[in-house]
């Protein structure tokens, strides 16, 4: 039997993957479905966030599977106890996109900060009044991150060029940033930041860490940024300060729910910007996760360790 791989992410491009996986001497069929597969001569199985309900019973219905690798940096949609449990590898992606979130939470955050979105809808509205949603600064303005990975560090870099102080919290960090950025505990970030953006995975510890009570200790008039993941959020209590103008404004790439129903309360609040989970792409990035998750099953079917290993 001919082993194969199974890709569960329209943005994987096969053919890419199959001539990696062939450049690397490995002969597999590489397979595109839109549902969870079963069967025999499955080695590898590459999932997408948009991919949900994937559980242990599903693994029990691949015996050969080696792999099971999160076609993202997050992999909260993977079984990953259960996968380790069997002893399938589990991966998630690594610095694939790194500076495409950090240019997109730069692109966010100093959109926020200059109105761009709110300026451009009053010309359009026939409006021309550059009071009425007035451009701040961006040099001294506090930008706080909350996760210093690669993504955060990224920013960091981007932000310190433009003048931004950069104060960073999250697990770990000492030792891991730069001089000229602040490591400050969770609550100072909160009150501390002009621009809040989030850089964390979402786990058991993060989820809803963005709550009514944080958005309370953040600064008045302040910013909320969000590349991570949705559920770090507490939209019902985003969407009621903004309303009460606690914040200025938030800009987010990711949503509890993707694409977002038309009816959605979340697509009323005000002063919200929110792009499509665009964060992450460049034409550019499906090629690298190809390459990378080719790199990743050859490593494991030679014994060795593949990069992005989670649990």
């Amino acid at each position: 039997m001919r082993q194969s791989v199974v890709v569960l992410d329209s943005f994987i491009p096969v053919a890419d993957l199959s001539a990696a996986l062939e450049v690397g001497g490995l002969d597999v069929e590489v397979v595109a479905a839109t549902e969870i597969p079963s069967g025999a001569g499955i080695v590898a199985l590459l999932v997408g966030p948009e991919t949900v309900g994937l559980d242990d019973r599903h693994l029990a219905a691949l015996p050969d599977l080696r792999l099971l690798a999160a076609t993202s940096a997050g992999y909260d949609h993977l079984p990953v106890d259960a996968a380790v449990g069997r002893g399938i590898r589990v991966t998630r992606a690594v610095d694939y996109c790194t500076d495409e979130v950090a240019d997109h939470a730069l692109a966010l955050s100093v959109g926020l900060l200059r109105s761009t979105a709110r300026l451009d809808a009053a010309v359009h509205a026939g409006e021309w009044d550059v009071v009425a949603s007035p451009p701040r600064r961006i040099a001294g303005t506090v930008l706080g991150l909350f996760g210093f990975g690669l993504i955060g560090h990224a920013f960091a870099l981007r932000a310190h060029a433009l003048g931004m102080t950069v104060l960073a919290s999250g697990r770990s960090l000492a030792g891991r940033v730069p001089e000229w950025v602040e490591v400050v505990e969770w609550d100072e970030l909160l009150q501390r930041s002009d621009v809040l953006s989030l850089h964390v995975p979402l786990t058991d510890d993060t989820a809803g860490i963005v709550d009514a009570a944080a958005l309370r200790r953040m600064r008045r008039g302040s910013y909320l940024i969000n590349v991570s993941r949705g559920g770090l959020v507490d939209h019902d209590a985003l969407g009621a300060a903004l309303r009460h103008g606690r914040l200025a404004g938030a800009a987010i790439d990711v949503l509890p729910t993707e694409p977002p129903d038309q009816e959605d309360p979340i697509l009323a609040i005000p002063n919200l910007v929110i792009t499509p989970h665009a964060a992450w792409y460049s034409p550019d990035v499906a090629s690298r996760l190809a390459r990378q998750s080719a790199d990743n099953l050859l490593a494991v079917l030679e014994g060795r360790t593949p990069k992005g290993v989670v649990g």
